[in-house]
């Protein structure tokens, strides 16, 4: 579940990690999962040896130093005053610049045609306002340029973004922000004590139409981006089935939580 809230944003007290202390701990898992995102990116897409690229929704910055170390030029954005404070603090105990800027998706503090690659992890659903940040996303990447992200999805009955009730993921959405925002007043506990629940769920139809409408020219799922050659035999017999037809990309979305895409300008 992402988590922007001011409570997600921990210090230490009693021993416990503090953010900077977590994203250092976490930087080599960010990196692998980087690296092959970036390698399935450059299978359907050009992007140039050293991108620069956008981390929406950055938290402490942990994914900007990621990017750093494969050879990126990175700039994080996120709403958190805290979280922001936190990436100051990454950089001190890393010696590094971890260039975060507080802002929001729906308002971004850049130029146009600004980056050649817009990364959103479990950002995109939290947003309040989809149609101005996908406008946004849009207007700071240069032709040419990707946009990534993954999100909650209706397809699957598994979901993340709020514990203990069952098949949430096939509610109507508007059952479902009618529960996530009772959640957030009654039962914070239910979603992470997040401030920011999950208001935009998708399917692969709604995420093309979007995405379409916005002026992206290509959108590729998460079927289409995996290689063959990142897992064992199974997974590429797997991977073969899925992609037979749309029906059999629909089971495999039922079957597997989530939903990610990529979409060109």
């Amino acid at each position: 579940m992402r988590e922007l809230s001011v409570s997600s944003v921990e210090t230490r007290t009693g021993g416990e990690y503090t953010p900077a202390d977590r994203a250092v701990a976490d930087l080599e898992t960010h990196e692998h999962y980087d690296r092959t995102k970036l390698a399935r990116i450059r299978r359907v897409a050009h992007l140039p040896e050293n991108p620069r690229i956008l981390e929406l929704g950055c938290s402490s910055g942990g994914n900007v130093v990621a990017w750093q170390r494969l050879g990126c030029e990175c700039v994080g954005l996120e709403p958190s005053p805290l979280a922001v404070e936190n990436s100051r603090i990454l950089s001190r105990k890393l010696g590094i610049t971890v260039p975060v800027e507080q802002g929001s998706a729906e308002q971004m503090p850049f130029a146009n045609e600004e980056f050649d690659y817009v990364n959103a992890h479990s950002v995109i659903e939290h947003v309040q306002d989809i149609e101005r940040a996908i406008a946004e996303v849009y207007r700071v990447l240069r032709p040419s340029g990707v946009f990534w992200f993954n999100a909650a999805s209706c397809m699957c009955p598994i979901q993340a973004e709020i514990r203990k009730v069952p098949l949430f993921g096939w509610y109507p959405d508007p059952v479902k922000q009618r529960i996530l925002r009772w959640a957030t007043v009654h039962r914070p506990e239910l979603i992470g004590h997040t401030s920011y629940p999950a208001v935009n769920w998708f399917t692969p139809w709604r995420a093309r139409e979007v995405l379409y409408r916005h002026g992206f020219r290509k959108v590729w799922d998460r079927w289409d981006l995996r290689g063959e050659d990142e897992g064992r035999r199974i997974y590429a017999v797997a991977l073969r089935l899925i992609r037979i037809s749309g029906l059999t990309k629909i089971i495999a979305d039922i079957v597997v939580p989530g939903c990610s895409f990529a979409a060109v300008k």
